[in-house]
């Protein structure tokens, strides 16, 4: 009976470890995702700053594009 709950505290601490394991290392890939995202979002401020007409001109081909995609899936 001892040996039995002694093997159930074993493996349930074992699981905990996987456990905090797992947590620390979705906690490091979160903060390298923000980070990666963060850098491209002021790296594409900084473009946009600099070449205006080009940044409006991505965006209006969007648009259209965009209008187009769904104006056929709505049909």
């Amino acid at each position: 009976m001892a040996s039995d709950d002694q093997n159930k505290e074993s493996v349930s601490e074992e699981k905990a470890k996987k456990y905090e394991q797992i947590l620390g290392r979705l906690k490091k890939e979160r903060k390298a995702v923000e980070d990666m995202v963060n850098r491209d979002y002021r790296e594409a401020r900084r473009y946009v700053r600099s070449h205006p007409e080009e940044g409006v001109l991505a965006a209006f081909v969007g648009g259209i594009a965009l209008g187009y995609v769904i104006g056929k899936l709505s049909r």
